[in-house]
């Protein structure tokens, strides 16, 4: 019994008692040791044997494994030799490359991180602030395009609201920027960041060519005032300019519309603006009705361009000062007003506009009509009513220029009662006296042409004009006399013509231009009666009775018939007013005067025996 306990315990310990053999290296063998005592004695006495006979087989397999695969064993062999060679060369490039290259290249890439680090670290900050305003970045680059759009089909109010967008982002993006980069990184960045400030130089010349298709529009001249109103209410949004600048624009602009609609009527019209085309060249022996054909003509077509003119241009002014005051002036309809700046006077600025405004207006009409008025005698009646109707809607606004069309329709009318005058009856007068006195080596008797019959001469009683003589009846006794009657009905014609519009301001020109006209024929007829040097009774007689005609009968009913017949006034009031302003002065002027004519007739018919 003891000596199986022994022997248990003994092999118990064979591992440990085999622990430091070479057998125990594999982890196999100590396997099997462990389970060799577990194994019956029969087992045990023929395991010897057992693995001394696998032994002899694994030789001989080995020896004929390595006889018949030696070519093998051979190629394992130099590779072997081969791959332990290499690792010999690749241990020392180890330690070379661990003791040299690795120290030099961390001396250069420190070297490089020093010279090269700050831009390639701000490279990486922008591209990294570029990947976290992707999304944002992306959204804005397309607002430009969009603003476009909308500028080209007038989608203002969009455009606007795209802006202000992008103004927004824009700010919040760059104020993101800063604040995510420290004080060195934001001085090394240049912000705004070169990319807003692309965006909004973008954005900024989008806005400018909408305003400046708002301005254009200001300027074209088929709109009307929704169009003005939405245009003004944009470039008060857009802060382009403040109100009294804006203002003056839009005046400008519709001022400039006007004068080319202006401008534009009067190069169709055709008409000379030369003040000498009052001066016209009739053909030699034309008769007085083939002249003012000529000039009823000429009138008829400055007439019609007339009334054109001043249709359009009340038009225009009335909508001009409507728009205005609409657009600019009326508080109730005023959209967000721009205040000008600080040292400027809004009031004051407002208040020389709407005094300068009226004055600029009419210098577009009246200095046209100073022009052209005159040149549309007789015709003025229509174009007066009409410039008084213009006149009477411009009113209601507050631009009432009555007075300041009586000066220029008295004296249109007064140049054009004298031109007919001038081509009427001088004209006629002057032929006869070329006729019979001035062209010819001896003037002609009086009896071939101061008479219609030279044996029935008047007597002089009857050469009065008789105070029942009605102002619009012509003394039938000048028929006697044909060269003073053509004078007459000169006369009469022009008259008729005047009677179509005669101003009472238009009195004294008419009166003055008559009686010109009239001392100029007086002064002709006296000198040929003076210089006339045949003594026959008979010739001194019919000059007697042309001058008593001349004298007592053609010019108080003339003048009767233009203060009394045509302007309805008193012809002794407006002699006592003559006669108060005192006498005639003694140079050549005053003795062509009608007044100093007819008492130079008066002394000679005296001095003759009349």
């Amino acid at each position: 019994m003891t000596t199986t306990v022994s022997t248990f315990s003994e092999l118990s310990s064979l591992p440990d008692v085999l622990s430091g053999s070479t057998l125990a290296s594999s982890s196999s063998n100590l396997d099997f040791l462990a389970e060799l005592p577990t194994n019956a004695l029969s087992d045990l006495l023929s395991t010897p044997t057992a693995l001394t006979t696998q032994s002899h087989t694994l030789t001989s397999s080995l020896t004929a494994l390595t006889h018949t695969s030696y070519p093998t064993f051979l190629s394992l062999h130099h590779t072997s030799t081969a791959l332990l060679t290499s690792l010999s060369s690749f241990d020392t490039s180890l330690n070379s490359l661990i003791n040299a290259a690795l120290p030099a290249l961390d001396d250069a890439a420190r070297v490089f991180r020093e010279k090269t680090g700050p831009e390639v670290i701000e490279g990486r900050q922008k591209a990294r602030i570029v990947l976290e305003q992707h999304d944002k970045l992306r959204d804005l680059l397309d607002v430009p395009v969009l603003i476009d759009t909308c500028v080209r089909n007038g989608l203002y109010a969009e455009a606007l609201s795209l802006a202000a967008h992008a103004s927004s982002a824009l700010s919040s993006l760059v104020a993101q920027t800063k604040k995510s980069l420290s004080d060195d990184e934001e001085a090394t960045q240049g912000l705004p960041l070169q990319l807003a400030d692309s965006l909004q130089a973008e954005i900024a010349s989008s806005l400018h060519s909408m305003q400046l298709i708002l301005l254009n529009t200001l300027y074209e001249p088929a709109r009307k005032l929704p169009a003005f109103w939405k245009a003004v209410q944009f470039l008060r949004r857009m802060k382009a300019m403040h109100e009294d600048e804006l203002a003056l624009v839009f005046i400008s602009a519709r001022i400039g519309c006007l004068r080319d609609a202006l401008d534009g009527i009067e190069r169709d019209a055709g008409i000379h603006s030369n003040a000498g085309s009052l001066e016209f060249k009739f053909p030699s022996g034309s008769t007085i009705e083939e002249r003012e054909r000529e000039i009823d003509r000429e009138a008829d077509d400055v007439a019609r361009f007339l009334k054109k003119y001043v249709d359009i241009w009340r038009e225009g002014a009335y909508d001009l000062v409507t728009q205005y005051t609409t657009i600019f002036l009326d508080r109730s309809h005023a959209g967000a007003r721009i205040a000008p700046p600080a040292d400027q006077d809004a009031e004051a600025s407002s208040y020389i506009i709407r005094q300068t405004l009226p004055s600029t207006l009419l210098e577009l009409l009246l200095p046209t009509l100073r022009l052209y008025l005159e040149r549309a005698y007789p015709h003025i009646a229509p174009l007066a009513t009409q410039l008084a109707y213009c006149s009477s809607a411009l009113a209601r606004v507050g631009m009432d220029f009555r007075a300041l069309l009586s000066p220029l329709i008295s004296r249109s009318v007064i140049s054009g009662f004298a031109r007919d005058v001038r081509f009427g009856v001088e004209h006629e007068w002057s032929g006869v006296l070329a006729k019979h006195v001035t062209s010819r080596p001896k003037p002609s008797a009086p009896s071939i042409w101061l008479v219609a019959t030279p044996n029935s001469v008047p007597a002089f009683k009857t050469l009065v004009l008789s105070p029942s003589n009605a102002s619009h009846s012509p003394p039938q006794v000048l028929t006697a006399f044909p060269p003073l009657a053509k004078m007459l009905n000169a006369y009469i014609r022009a008259l008729n013509r005047l009677r179509m519009l005669a101003p009472v301001d238009a009195l004294s020109g008419v009166v003055d231009g008559a009686e010109e006209c009239l001392a100029n024929a007086g002064q002709g007829l006296l000198q040929y009666a003076k210089d006339w040097q045949d003594g026959d009774a008979k010739e001194i007689q019919i000059l007697q009775a042309a001058g008593a005609a001349y004298t007592r009968i053609l010019v108080p009913w003339l003048q009767r018939a233009i203060v009394e017949g045509v302007f309805s006034a008193s012809l002794k009031d407006r002699q006592s007013a003559t006669n108060g302003a005192g006498g005639p002065d003694a140079g050549e002027e005053s003795e062509r005067e009608l007044s100093f004519i007819v008492r130079e007739w008066e002394s000679w018919l005296g001095s003759t025996g009349i």
